[in-house]
């Protein structure tokens, strides 16, 4: 007679989590020293494709919190079509998480799986990661543009 066994439950690996929003932290402030601008715009050009386009926009400042909306604006990416998410930025605690992802608002740390929304169980483990991975890429290839979104730069030109 063969025994059922029970499944495991997903267990929250909180130290890699917080690990991962503080080396997050550590990429934004790296990315956009000091946050002193409402608007941030990296590109990079992709042999084959048209040229990639990142806009950070600070939606709200306070004195220990910043709440970021990262977007892709161009209008396609092999490896992410349609980026939208939100950050929020802890000073005091030097970390950032991801708030929301494209139409996921408040990840839980833990989902049931199988689920509605189809999330994976450790779901925010997963969209801080591939924040990371968004962040060393703007860092080690985007080009940020000096003058703030809309002055001046003619997008369909290339000016």
């Amino acid at each position: 007679m063969a025994l059922a066994l029970a499944p495991l439950r997903y267990t929250v690996d909180l130290q890699h989590l917080q690990t991962l929003c503080a080396l997050n932290y550590g990429r934004l402030r790296r990315l956009l020293p000091g946050l002193e601008r409402d608007h941030y715009r990296f590109h990079w050009d992709q042999p084959g494709t048209e040229q990639a386009l990142m806009e950070i926009e600070v939606l709200e400042r306070s004195v220990y919190t910043d709440t970021l909306l990262i977007h892709q604006t161009t209008t396609r990416l092999p490896w992410c079509p349609r980026l939208d998410m939100e950050v929020r930025i802890y000073h005091d605690a030097e970390l950032a998480e991801v708030l929301r992802f494209q139409s996921s608002r408040g990840i839980p740390a833990r989902n049931r799986y199988p689920n509605p929304a189809m999330h994976a169980r450790d779901e925010k483990t997963q969209v801080n990661g591939f924040l990371a991975e968004c962040l060393d890429h703007c860092l080690r290839e985007g080009y940020v543009d000096v003058l703030p979104v809309g002055w001046g730069v003619d997008e369909g030109s290339g000016v």
